[in-house]
């Protein structure tokens, strides 16, 4: 009888040992995935002629990303360029690398106007072959994420460091 009441409470030990090691692991993981969602951040560009909205909207998932960069006639609902990019999003700790698959643009109407919507083009298309000349295929970065906000600090021109205009953003969780 001594014997099954000491396996029980050696039992018992060990399953509140368990228990208090994975709790703290499931908050860290809550806490590591935290830039998970869509994010966006509204700006106005103002070129001294010209003065324009601009929109970035980021999905980021575990594994991939899509960012879309909206241009649009300042107060208007005109939209003046899209470009998108799509691609494979490695994170380790707070460092994240961006890897782009798909480049996007905006679907044009009858007029041939952009309209707010986009069109994605892979690997061998036209419009990519064209076209990623013209960007880079990894981007590094790091980031700082709570349950509203995202802090994204990217090297997107590889120069080195994450210093210049644009490379430090702020986004809103929508």
């Amino acid at each position: 009888m001594n014997r099954i009441k000491r396996q029980s409470s050696l039992l018992s030990l060990r399953i509140i040992l368990l228990i208090s090691v994975i709790i703290p692991s499931c908050d860290k993981v809550n806490k590591d995935t935290l830039y998970i969602g869509t994010w966006q951040h509204k700006d106005v560009v103002d070129t001294g002629d010209l003065v324009f909205n601009t929109t970035r909207t980021l999905i980021l998932t575990r594994t991939t990303y899509e960012e879309i960069y909206m241009l649009q006639r300042y107060n208007s609902d005109v939209v003046l360029s899209i470009i998108g990019f799509k691609g494979e999003l490695s994170v380790k700790g707070t460092e994240m690398t961006f890897s782009l698959m798909e480049i996007g643009t905006c679907v044009k109407d009858a007029s041939q106007n952009c309209t707010d919507q986009v069109i994605f083009h892979g690997r061998g298309t036209q419009y990519y072959n064209d076209n990623i000349q013209y960007f880079r295929l990894t981007i590094k970065g790091e980031y700082e994420a709570d349950e509203n906000v995202l802090q994204l600090k990217r090297d997107t021109n590889g120069d080195g460091d994450m210093e210049d205009n644009g490379e430090s953003i702020e986004f809103q969780r929508i």
